[in-house]
């Protein structure tokens, strides 16, 4: 863990009002930033020292996490514009730690107070039927970043990182474009598998067993459809490799599919009080975003439509500039772009989408997908987002620019 902190003055010039708001700009910053947790400010109350007014402290995963935050243009924007002009003095540290055991075993303890129904952990891989397979496996690896593993005339396995696969593709030459028939989800344990198979009973859905080939590769699982014959595995211990693949631009992990569906209320009910996903927020009338155990803002994002397929396959990337990158690579060769640099409004990642619709569905790269702290999981409250452009990409100019979608 890195704690980052600093302490600062105000100038003695700076009126009350604009203290407030940059303080209060201040406090925004956990929002803004999902990489932060254990954010705190205050007022220095030391009568030994007052040096500085106040401080703020603030902790990160990784240093890259923090290096992303201090780098990022909308800070260096605050800085600039709002900072400088008006503190004194400051003082910057940051140091990296190993929390105490303890304090970490009481923090396991409280996350499992949680009496709520536990849902999936993430999304493992999507499997798709293909036309072709060779100019499928050809597109994945050089315009997603993925690396092909294990290939026969009949499926092959790509990853993008330690996990066996997060694509399966199936050789289907008589489809005329790909199409997506089941996505997988890893569960903690087998004390939540069995809940979820329970709840699955309970609902009078069909316990599937998982595809053979699949059943190989993890401990414990099966399968069920959702409302639109979509099939979901659930599993236990997938396996893992014990290095990610030496390619230096790929994707750190599969996020999210993005699912259209005719039965809306149906699949909604499905995937939150049957497997136990959670609400992250709404576009009203149109799209939810469902969250599992890995605190992804969403690991899978229902859209009503009048016919049903998944649209989009997200994919985390290391960096923007790799996502820059990947997209260069879509314009150099032609790859279909189909909607360009989006700033998400609910899940604060910046993505492109590509599409061919030889191989499925479209494929999403992107950055900064906002991750929830363990507190902020457990108590989030849903936001009701209207039906607005700017409610999907913040960088759309209007209420009626509907244009890139």
């Amino acid at each position: 863990m890195i704690r980052h902190t600093l302490s600062f003055r105000f100038k003695d010039e700076v009126p009350a009002e604009v203290r407030e708001s940059v303080l209060a700009t201040l406090a925004t910053f956990p929002d803004r930033y999902p990489a932060m947790r254990n954010w705190s400010m205050g007022q220095n109350i030391s009568t030994r020292d007052t040096t500085f007014t106040h401080a703020m402290s603030v902790e990160f995963a990784t240093n890259d996490d923090l290096l992303g935050y201090l780098r990022s243009d909308s800070h260096e924007s605050f800085v600039r514009e709002t900072w400088r002009p008006v503190i004194a003095q400051q003082a910057i540290t940051a140091y990296e730690y190993t929390e105490r055991p303890e304090a970490a075993a009481r923090r396991a303890l409280q996350m499992t107070k949680s009496e709520r129904p536990r849902g999936p952990y993430g999304m493992e891989y999507a499997r798709i039927e293909v036309p072709d397979m060779q100019a499928t496996i050809d597109f994945l690896e050089y315009h997603v970043g993925l690396q092909l593993e294990q290939r026969t005339d009949e499926y092959a396995y790509l990853r993008a990182d330690i996990e066996h696969h997060s694509i399966e593709l199936i050789n289907a030459p008589e489809r005329e474009n790909g199409w997506t028939v089941a996505v997988g989800y890893s569960v903690e344990n087998e004390e939540v598998l069995e809940q979820l198979r329970k709840r699955v009973l309970n609902a009078g859905l069909e316990v599937l067993p998982l595809q053979e080939r699949q059943a190989a590769l993890c401990d414990n699982g099966f399968a069920v459809k959702d409302p639109d014959g979509l099939i979901v595995e659930l599993f236990t211990e997938f396996q893992e490799y014990a290095e990610a693949p030496h390619i230096e631009i790929r994707p750190l992990d599969l996020v999210h599919p993005f699912i259209a569906t005719s039965r809306y209320e149906e699949s909604l009910d499905f995937y939150t009080n049957v497997l136990g996903f959670l609400h992250s927020d709404y576009v009203v009338g149109s799209t939810t975003f469902l969250r599992c155990e890995d605190r992804y803002h969403h690991s899978l994002a229902i859209q009503k439509n009048t016919e049903h397929y998944v649209a989009h396959l997200c994919f985390a990337m290391k960096s923007l500039d790799h996502v820059m990158r990947m997209r260069a690579r879509a314009l150099y060769k032609g790859a279909p772009i189909a909607s360009d640099i989006v700033n998400h409004s609910a899940s604060t990642s910046i993505a492109f989408y590509m599409h061919d619709l030889r191989f499925g569905p479209r494929f999403e790269l992107c950055d900064r997908h906002r991750v929830f702290t363990p507190e902020e999981h457990e108590t989030h409250r849903p936001r009701r987002m209207p039906a607005d452009p700017r409610n999907i990409d913040v960088w759309r100019p209007a209420s009626d620019d509907w244009g890139r979608f």
